[in-house]
């Protein structure tokens, strides 16, 4: 699911059908590629962290009940449907709509995923070892960007929508203090 997900997005980026005459031609249809290839670049990188996260998750995840499969179901389901809102963001995304729309699209899938995992945990259906404290550390590193990414749409009511998508870089320091919160305060880790 997620190779055929990664796959859907790239097929949006193609050069604007008609002849190309000259160089200034098609380096103008590469200008205008922008927006698909940055949206395309975040979310290769939303969809090769949840696939790298969900890798290893089942490496410890022992055993699948009916309640783990569907929510992961969900969860596919939900990976499944990122080119579209990829493709709303890289031709609309500088709409208020199209950054919803994609901001609470990755938003509920990072969550569906920390949900899963929480499942499994909390039913014991993870390794001998895995505790509370790792499901409940495992979990964490997915709220920035949900917190992130919903928390900026209310900016869309005084700025442009390029600044929000810009404001979404806040996720990467967000994820380091989560991993240093994990790995420093002993309130936590003890």
């Amino acid at each position: 699911m997620f190779a055929i997900a990664i796959t859907l997005l790239v097929l949006e980026i193609r050069i604007p059908e008609g002849t190309l005459h000259r160089n200034a031609e098609l380096l103008e249809a590469l200008r205008e590629l922008t927006p698909r290839l940055v949206a395309y670049g975040m979310t290769f990188a939303v969809v090769g962290l949840s696939w790298l996260v969900h890798w290893r998750r089942y490496a410890v995840i022992r055993t699948v009940d009916g309640r783990l499969a569907n929510l992961n179901l969900c969860y596919l389901a939900f990976i499944a449907i990122l080119p579209f809102p990829t493709a709303l963001l890289g031709d609309y995304g500088d709409l208020p709509a199209a950054v919803v729309v994609y901001a609470c699209t990755v938003s509920a899938t990072v969550l569906l995923g920390a949900v899963s995992w929480l499942y499994a945990v909390r039913a014991g259906l993870v390794e001998d070892g895995v505790s509370a404290w790792r499901g409940r550390r495992g979990a964490s590193y997915s709220l920035p960007v949900p917190l992130v990414m919903l928390g900026s749409l209310p900016l869309l009511a005084v700025v442009p929508p390029p600044f929000v998508e810009l404001s979404w870089l806040l996720i990467l320091p967000a994820l380091r203090l989560v991993a240093w919160r994990f790995d420093t305060d002993p309130v936590v880790t003890g």
